[in-house]
């Protein structure tokens, strides 16, 4: 990602606060954080982010929940570890490609936090159309949806 996306995006934590009602430490570049899997030490948006993503639960162990039953349990299982997506999963569905330049660059209108967490919050794409029907609603706090969605806009 090119340093105007990652101030950008820094822009927007600051701006969001980073964190929800229930995140009691804010979001900062030292925070402690476990590999994939483990609690992190200290709350970081952007390490939550990436942990729900990678693994379907939240810093705190928390699994996601969707307002239908997901065919898969986390992000990374239909998107790739890496976004990248292209995987085949059912109904001749295929994943999308959540990284940058698929989502920004290539997208008019670009997404942006707030769509990006419409996408996952309600199935609605950026230009307000309806994604595949394969993608699960995912039913999450504001401050999780936040984070997954910012740590969405960092793929590369």
């Amino acid at each position: 990602m090119n340093r105007t996306a990652i101030a950008i995006a820094a822009f927007l934590l600051a701006a969001c606060g980073g964190q929800s009602a229930s995140h009691s430490n804010s979001s900062t570049a030292n925070s402690s954080t476990a590999p994939s899997g483990a609690a992190p030490t200290s709350y970081s948006s952007l390490a939550n982010g990436r942990e729900i993503f990678q693994t379907g639960k939240d810093w705190a162990g928390h699994p996601l929940v969707a307002a239908t039953h997901p065919l898969r349990s986390s992000c990374a299982a239909c998107h790739g570890t890496n976004g990248a997506g292209g995987q085949h999963i059912a109904d001749h569905a295929v994943s999308a490609d959540l990284r940058h330049t698929a989502l920004v660059t290539d997208q008019k209108p670009p997404y942006n936090l707030q769509l990006l967490e419409r996408a996952i919050s309600t199935g609605v794409d950026n230009t307000g159309q309806p994604l595949n029907r394969v993608m699960p609603h995912w039913k999450m706090s504001s401050g999780d949806l936040h984070d997954v969605a910012a740590y969405v806009l960092t793929l590369k």
